[in-house]
């Protein structure tokens, strides 16, 4: 039992029995409404956040199509896909104007979460050319794979990020799933396999369980950069799950199950609501506020394969949370804290509706 989960659970009250799939499904409609509002149709993506969220933002609601048993979403999915396969990106102080084409950029990271993206909407529409493209994004992040172990965050600098690795550990297991072969001299299987025995390595799990957030060669010498952000605690759970499943090995699904409850644990107020402590309440940049509805996404992975209450619980009192205080009961949109009202914008509004798809997965259980 999860130490910070049974203090909650001995002195707090919720009603789970409410917890319909009606009930939750209704509230998140809140948020795909919202999310409508700064779709962009000159560029296929969604205004007031940045280019790697608008994937998270993709795959947020393809989740809640999935769900609720929507297939409207289809359309959505193909127009976006044809406007941001190729595009002009302006030029900036480092770079000269550029046509980035296949999702295929300077950052892994951006990489990896348009190729889950494509995936999710290859699972959903089970149109091949999405998958196509989930595959052409992994062939270039494999590139990345640096001579001390590890894949690169950046290309051109010397930073080996938890992020980046271990989206594409969930990423190699997906495509291994859906008969991905060799690439780059090694089988995708290989791949996940060989990103988190270097995570392992790289002691990237700290005293607690978390994940920190990458290391960096300096004069020949590593050095760990301590930081924890929930995202990274999310990214390799659907990995774990996978690798567990796959080979059958349960050293996988331990580490999974312990990186969860380090999460729930050191990464949560005194009431289990989700908290990105780094920067919270007022200082998380356009890439923090997407972080937590990374890891409630993969949670509800988690939980859906190797159900446990803890997780329930937690999903659903931190969705009650949501609605109550930083929606207002529906009146507001939800900001980056989950216990207070704060400034919305497209990242933290899709960052909640992961939270709610993770509810709507637990209601359709029952």
């Amino acid at each position: 039992m999860f130490k910070k989960i049974l203090t909650v659970l001995l002195l707090g009250c919720l009603n789970i029995s409410i917890y319909s799939q009606s009930y939750i499904s209704t509230r998140a409609q809140k948020l795909t409404q919202q999310l409508e509002n700064w779709y962009n149709l000159d560029t296929g993506l969604w205004d007031t956040t940045s280019w790697w969220n608008s994937a998270n933002i993709l795959t947020a609601l393809i989740n809640n199509a999935q769900l609720n048993g929507d297939d409207s979403l289809k359309e959505t999915i193909a127009y976006s896909f044809e406007k941001t396969r190729e595009f002009k990106v302006e030029a900036n102080e480092e770079k000269e104007a550029w046509i980035c084409k296949n999702y295929i950029n300077d950052y892994y990271d951006d990489e990896g979460w348009w190729a889950l993206a494509w995936l999710d909407a290859w699972e959903y529409t089970g149109e091949q050319r999405y998958l196509d493209m989930a595959n052409i994004i992994f062939k270039d992040i494999t590139t990345g794979w640096s001579k001390e172990g590890g894949l690169y965050w950046k290309k051109g600098m010397n930073y080996r990020g938890a992020i980046s690795n271990g989206l594409t550990l969930t990423l190699a297991t997906r495509l291994h799933t859906a008969g991905t072969k060799m690439v780059n001299g090694k089988t995708a299987l290989e791949w996940a396999m060989g990103i988190w025995d270097w995570m392992l390595k790289a002691n990237l799990l700290d005293e607690n369980g978390n994940i920190q957030d990458g290391v960096r060669t300096r004069n020949g010498k590593e050095t760990l950069s301590t930081n924890v952000w929930t995202y990274n605690q999310g990214v390799v759970l659907t990995g774990l799950v996978n690798l567990s499943q796959i080979t059958g090995s349960e050293s996988y699904l331990k580490y999974a199950r312990s990186i969860a409850e380090a999460t729930l644990n050191h990464m949560t107020n005194e009431d289990l609501i989700l908290v990105e402590l780094l920067c919270e309440p007022e200082n998380c940049n356009a890439d923090a506020q997407q972080f937590k509805g990374v890891f409630m996404r993969h949670l509800m992975y988690l939980n859906e394969h190797y159900p446990k209450k803890e997780y329930e619980y937690f999903i659903l009192k931190n969705i009650e949370s949501i609605w109550v205080h930083s929606m207002k009961h529906g009146s507001q949109s939800p900001g980056v804290t989950w216990n207070t009202q704060s400034t919305a914008n497209a990242a933290t509004v899709s960052s909640a509706l992961d939270a709610f798809n993770a509810g709507i997965s637990i209601a359709i259980k029952k």
